[in-house]
This record gives C-alpha cells, sequence and structure tokens, in this order.
C-alpha cells in the first residue's frame, strides 16, 4: 500500500490473521457438516503450534491442541511490556479483552484464548481484536495522554524502550502532546539517509496531509527531552524525532497513536528501501563504466591489435618490411 510514492507498512501481522481466521473457518464446517457422514470423511480441528515474529522484536505463538479442547491461544512477547503496563495498558485489556485474556504463557507477556466452536463475539470482530493485540497495548499510553491533555489535566512525562534502539518520550504540554523518538541508527550513513528522507517526508506531509503533526528530525536532543545527551557508550550514531500532537489531531486520536508507534517501523523500511535503490543505481554505473574501459582496451603496450589476413586454407599472410 503506497501513498505518493511511499509505502505505508500493514498494521497488522498477516500470519497471525490468516492463523487465526482459518481455525474460525474450520471448526464452523466442523460444526455444520452432515452428522451421518463416515468417521472418515468429517472434518476434524488439526493440531496447532507456531511461532512467528513482528518488528518491535516482538513474537506470537498461537497454538492449540484438539486432543484436550478446541481452545485456540495467542501468546505475545513484547520486551516494553512490562515498562508500559501500568500507563493504560492494564486498564484497555480489561476493557477491550475482558475474559480473553488469560493466564500468561511462560516466556510471553500477555496471552488471549477462546473456543473456536463457541467463539465468545462475532467472527469479524473477534478476528479484529486479536490482531490488534499489539498495536492496542502500544497505542494505550499516548491514548492515555492524549485523554488527559483533552480533559486538560497535566501528568509527568513518560518514556519506554519502545524497541532496543528506540526510546519514546511523551511529554505532555498545554494544547498539545510531544512525541519524542530517541532513534540509534547503525552507522553514520543511516543517519544522513535519515535526514534526507525525513526532510521529504516533511514536504510531502505539508503538501498533502496539512491534518498529521509537524514532524522535526535532528541530531541533537530537543528541547522537550531535557538531560538527553547526543551520543551513549551503546549508542553511537543517534538522532531525535519529535511529533507535536494538537487538538486537530485529536479528531481520530486511535489512528494517530498508531501511527505514531508504527512510524520507527516505517523509517527502517524506507531507509533499506533507500539503500538498496542508491546500490542498485551504482551498480547500474559501474557497469556502464566497464563497458567504457573494454572499449578502450589496446594491446602490444598500447598498439592496437591488427586483425590478420588469412586464406581459404588457414594460411596467414605476413607483410615483410623493406
Amino acid at each position: 500500500m503506497s501513498d505518493g510514492g511511499m509505502i505505508v507498512l500493514p498494521r497488522t501481522h498477516p500470519i497471525l490473521k490468516s492463523a487465526v481466521e482459518h481455525q474460525l473457518e474450520l471448526a464452523e464446517e466442523v460444526k455444520n457438516q452432515d452428522p451421518n457422514l463416515d468417521s472418515k470423511e468429517k472434518k476434524k480441528l488439526g493440531a496447532l503450534s507456531m511461532t512467528f515474529y513482528d518488528f518491535e522484536t516482538s513474537e506470537y505463538k498461537v497454538s492449540i491442541n484438539p486432543k484436550s479442547s478446541s481452545v485456540l491461544t495467542v501468546s505475545l512477547r513484547l520486551p516494553c511490556y512490562s515498562e508500559i503496563k501500568d500507563t493504560g495498558v492494564t486498564d484497555m485489556l480489561e476493557k477491550s479483552y475482558g475474559d480473553l485474556v488469560v493466564d500468561t504463557e511462560k516466556g510471553f507477556s500477555v496471552s488471549l484464548a477462546f473456543d473456536v466452536m463457541d467463539p465468545p463475539k462475532p467472527k469479524k470482530e473477534l478476528v479484529e481484536l486479536v490482531i490488534n493485540l499489539k498495536e492496542n497495548i502500544l497505542t494505550a499510553p499516548l491514548l492515555l495522554y492524549f485523554n488527559e491533555m483533552k480533559s486538560g489535566s497535566l501528568t509527568d512525562p513518560f518514556n519506554f524502550n519502545l524497541r532496543p534502539d528506540t526510546k519514546m518520550y511523551i511529554v505532555p504540554a498545554s494544547g498539545r502532546v510531544t512525541v519524542a523518538l530517541r532513534i540509534a541508527l547503525d552507522n553514520k550513513v543511516d543517519l544522513q539517509v535519515a535526514e534526507i528522507f525525513l526532510k521529504d517526508y516533511k514536504e510531502v506531509q505539508r503538501r498533502k496531509a496539512g491534518g498529521a503533526p509537524p514532524a522535526l528530525f535532528s541530531i541533537n536532543a530537543p528541547e522537550e527531552v531535557k538531560g538527553e545527551s547526543r551520543y551513549s557508550p551503546e549508542e553511537k550514531h543517534v538522532g531525535f524525532l519529535t511529533f507535536a500532537v494538537q487538538q486537530q489531531q485529536m479528531r481520530n486520536p486511535k489512528n494517530t497513536a498508531a501511527a505514531l508507534v508504527n512510524f520507527r517501523s516505517f523509517l527502517q523500511y524506507h531507509l533499506k528501501c533507500s539503500k538498496a535503490f542508491f546500490h542498485s543505481r551504482m551498480r547500474k554505473k559501474v557497469r556502464e563504466f566497464l563497458k567504457v574501459l573494454n572499449r578502450a582496451k589496446t594491446d602490444f603496450e598500447g598498439e592496437t591489435k591488427k586483425k590478420a589476413k588469412k586464406t581459404a586454407s588457414g594460411r596467414v599472410f605476413k607483410k615483410k618490411a623493406f
């Protein structure tokens, strides 16, 4: 999915969506099949245990064991969960997921479970809840601060590690909430490419997305993030990306919060695409240079090799010098 040449990454994991939908459809077929069918012809729920990964170094596990029950369990491991669970996440899980939340599977942050043979909610609603679990958790702190700004109450700034290489700062102020991302990039080249990309992003934003929060990228820490140095011993190449979320972006706070937490992955993806494009252009130019060099090749210490004349039998004529 693209907008003006920039690709917008999907907000949910396609494998998770496919797995949950398939299990619900299979369970529906099992319930609705003819009871008079032979046992060999009857459809049955199959065992399932799959693990896959997503952005923010998160991990999913989807499992079901039809021999013991028809309960499908979806577990999510999110490294930053312990930092944000008390900042709106626990309340969000109770309100949005309720009884779907079960005892957490070992090694994971949160687990959901439901009976596929007797789903507690309509299929579409249930699938949407499950596949949006990670996004709902990550956006909960932002939505909490957005709601407090609307009500006029200001709380202390909050920060957490969105990814091992990215720290998010939420700084409330009168009439706005400043969201800053402290990004550690692999090398100085990435930092320069990111700066060029974000300048172009700002121009696209100005022309096509007048309602989007203004963005600013800088090497030095912004005023809202006091006490943050440019570098740290572990992260030698750091940049700060700042968004000022104002009242006009609060018309749809959920989408605004989702765009902010997903922007780091969006940036990383376009950095990789930009570098791949640069490399392809460089390789193309090198091939052109090699063609020029091949055409300029000479033999015999700079003298162009002359084509020898041959007879039909293969004998070579040589001109004698007089």
